[in-house]
């Protein structure tokens, strides 16, 4: 995988130098799992590093402006951003500016040009020879941490397997390749976890085990620098471990209740002729995705659902087989603030005052799509 054996030894060289490593993930179970995993191998190899998940309410989607800048007190340092950023060049400039040295792990596909990263580690990105590019972030991290470790990732490889397996299965990629090889090593570890916060969710959820780990653990919000999932996978105290089993199992039942209506308040609105689903909605913004999917599988059309706070949108994207989220997001990027994800699914943020803009330049780049398609 391209430059994965330059960024284990720029890791290594700033341990080694005591250099400040500031560690930022996305907030979704793929990023939070990369973050522990790259923390964990940090501590192993002597090191220390600062904490972030990202708050995609307050700072937008990936290694954002307004993320660079909640984390300038930690400048100058290597900062290293996991499971988002190669879609920020914004973020990627300021973080510059601000003194730090940003290396970008990313799986999302990148755009025409790449951010002003220091290192980039994604299989999508031009030049990478590696046969398999649909690893989950945390599975590239997983391999980062073996090849930083050598020898000693023996000690973590369990941990390690186990981590990588829920994120794997919590972003919905091929279990194919890699990816196959890295469930059929972690899934047996996950019949008795040696995580003590899943040792515990095992227990409670009897056959539904992996089911409640992603829809539990993909619901957690932010606790200043880093979200419940993060700290709940780290926590080793029955009782807290337990009370916010609870918690999470309570959010998840009202998340459905509300989930449904909204996604029969959205279908009353969509014709049968609209080309796209392209809706506002009244929830909390990190309904938006698991809406989405609900919508697109309902209505086989692609799905924009946003949430408006602050002068500004933020929603989700389901697209059907034949077209690209990303690429149709790519054609609206000068009315975007940002956006980014895979073919399948993907994220964006647009100022309020441009959302009929940006609506409108979708349905162009779909009509000119679908008459392309018909000559």
């Amino acid at each position: 995988m391209k430059n994965l054996k330059k960024a284990a030894k720029r890791i290594r060289k700033a341990i080694d130098n005591k250099e400040n490593i500031v560690l930022y993930s996305d907030s979704d179970l793929d990023g939070v799992v990369s973050l522990i995993i790259l923390k964990e191998a940090i501590e192993k190899k002597g090191g220390i590093s600062i904490q972030y998940t990202s708050n995609r309410k307050k700072w937008g989607y990936g290694i954002s402006r307004e993320a660079v800048l909640f984390m300038q007190k930690e400048a100058p340092a290597l900062l290293i951003s996991m499971d988002c950023g190669i879609s920020n060049f914004e973020g990627a400039d300021v973080a510059k500016e601000l003194g730090f040295e940003l290396m970008i792990i990313d799986h999302h596909k990148p755009l025409s040009k790449m951010p002003d990263a220091s290192l980039i580690v994604d299989p999508m990105q031009k030049g990478d020879k590696s046969k398999f590019k649909r690893l989950a972030n945390a599975g590239i991290v997983y391999k980062l941490a073996e090849e930083m470790l050598g020898e000693r990732f023996i000690e973590k490889k369990r941990r390690f397997l186990e981590l990588a397996s829920i994120a794997t299965i919590a972003d919905m990629v091929p279990k194919e390749e890699d990816n196959k090889r890295i469930l059929d090593e972690g899934l047996p570890y996950l019949e008795n976890p040696s995580i003590p916060s899943l040792r515990k969710l095992k227990k409670e959820s009897k056959e539904k085990f992996m089911g409640d780990v992603v829809s539990l653990l993909n619901i957690t919000k932010p606790k200043k620098d880093v979200n419940d999932a993060y700290l709940f996978l780290l926590e080793e105290k029955e009782e807290k471990i337990i009370k916010k089993i609870n918690q999470l199992k309570k959010e998840k039942e009202k998340r459905k209740e509300k989930l449904a209506k909204e996604e029969e308040k959205i279908l009353k609105k969509v014709n049968e002729d609209d080309i796209i689903v392209f809706e506002k909605g009244d929830f909390p913004s990190d309904f938006a995705g698991s809406l989405a999917s609900k919508i697109i599988r309902k209505t086989k059309k692609p799905v924009f659902l946003y949430v408006i706070e602050n002068e500004m949108a933020s929603g989700s994207v389901r697209m059907v087989p034949e077209h690209d989220a990303v690429e149709a997001m790519n054609y609206c990027r000068k009315i975007l603030y940002s956006f980014g994800g895979h073919k399948e699914a993907a994220g964006f943020m647009v100022e309020k005052k441009n959302i009929e803009k940006f609506k409108e330049k979708l349905i162009e780049y779909f009509t000119n799509k679908s008459n392309n398609t018909k000559k």
